[in-house]
């Protein structure tokens, strides 16, 4: 029977979650709501900016009409509701919106690394909430296709991006404006991450920084006033947490462009268990700590590969395991958190090519009983670089 390479099993599992979670949006499975409590909209978007170069040799290169990467421009088109405050939690995270997305991204002047096509789902909170304007904030997360994978055979090889399939991130700030009783006006912008998390190197991510122009109408019929809901004063509960998480990933290719060819395509076991727990800030928000214990098969590994043919067994186990510390938060949306922590690693023995010790995560997780648990996070370093996209499995206890 012939096996499922790893790297597709985990984007299978990677597309799975996200159909879920978009499901979720789509027919109305978020606890405790309903068709009653919530407006459809339509949301088109432009936008113009620029890729962040950061000194990658490919970025920074010029092409014979002269032009580097930089210019981008993106269209995007958006379907979703307007939460109107039927619910206490639509009324703890001040009226979000939520809902599915489609964008593509054209890179101007330059072929070379694709030009993108994505779906995502999208949660927009506000940071103030009125009649006539709103402060927003912005989160998408999807699987994005059409860039242009590494080809060791090109004039110049593409060290951005490994793969055609890569995850989404979107994260932005705005303005919202009522131009009517149907329609707004969003000026904002926007930071957009491209990256497979290491699935499949070399890839460093690539990474925009945009304005965008926005268009919001609702479809149905003039937004309702929003419903002041009684709530129970925050309860200031703590809770116990812990999850097992698991993920693949390649060696890096070093910067100078010399890839050693010998692991390509050779993937790494990458697991943590993750301990710790949370306190609640507000009904809305909570903070918290603890450690995470972890293996990272990839550790030590490009040193060994520099002195002889690579082996996952050449490095011994002691070398690959580790400790980190955390803190972190989460933005409670009824079943659904968005999960933001930061890291350091207290314990492992370090190689020049080790990630480094300062470390970030960025996800969501999904409550599909009480206690109990499923998420994705990215893994980064340096706030823009993938490390792993790792998958997870956890419960919590309310003390």
């Amino acid at each position: 029977m012939k096996k499922t390479p790893l790297i597709l099993t985990i984007k299978n599992q990677a597309l799975a979650l996200l159909l879920l979670f978009a499901a979720n949006l789509a027919f109305g499975q978020l606890p405790d709501s309903s068709l009653h409590d919530r407006a459809s909209l339509l949301r088109v978007s432009v936008l113009n900016g620029n890729i962040l170069q950061q000194n990658r040799y490919l970025l920074t290169n010029i092409n014979e009409a002269g032009y580097t990467f930089k210019a981008i421009k993106a269209f995007s088109v958006e379907y979703g509701w307007q939460m109107l405050g039927h619910q206490a939690w639509q009324e703890v995270n001040r009226y979000p919106r939520f809902g599915m997305g489609a964008q593509y991204m054209r890179v101007m002047h330059r072929n070379e690394i694709g030009h993108p096509f994505s779906l995502y789902g999208f949660f927009d909170g506000n940071f103030f909430s009125s009649k006539n304007f709103e402060i927003t904030n912005r989160l998408a997360l999807g699987l994005a296709y059409g860039n242009k994978p590494f080809d060791p055979n090109a004039v110049l090889p593409n060290d951005i991006i490994g793969t055609r399939l890569n995850s989404f991130v979107e994260m932005g700030l705005g303005l919202a404006v009522r131009l009517n009783d149907y329609l707004f006006l969003e000026p904002g912008f926007r930071f957009t991450h491209f990256s497979n998390g290491n699935l499949r190197e070399p890839q460093k991510g690539l990474n925009a920084m945009s304005y965008s122009v926005s268009l919001r109408s609702y479809l149905e019929k003039p937004i309702a006033e929003q419903v002041k809901t009684p709530l129970n004063d925050c309860q200031h509960r703590h809770e116990l947490l812990a999850f097992w998480a698991v993920s693949s990933r390649q060696l890096d290719f070093s910067d100078n462009n010399d890839p050693i060819h010998e692991t390509y395509g050779m993937n790494y076991l990458m697991t943590n268990l993750h301990l710790g727990s949370n306190s609640e800030l507000s009904r809305g928000m909570q903070l918290g700590g603890g450690v995470d214990f972890i293996y990272d098969g990839s550790n030590g590994q490009f040193e060994l590969a520099q002195s002889g043919p690579p082996t996952k067994k050449g490095v011994p186990i002691q070398d690959k395991l580790g400790m980190s510390v955390f803190i972190g938060g989460e933005r409670v949306i009824d079943r659904l958190s968005i999960v933001g922590t930061l890291g350091y690693m207290v314990v492992q023995k370090k190689f020049k090519s080790s990630s480094p010790a300062f470390e970030q995560r960025l996800g969501f997780k999904y409550h599909f009983y009480r206690n109990f648990f499923a998420g994705v996070n990215i893994r980064a370093y340096r706030f823009r670089a993938a490390e792993a996209i790792e998958f997870n499995i956890g419960v919590r206890k309310f003390l």
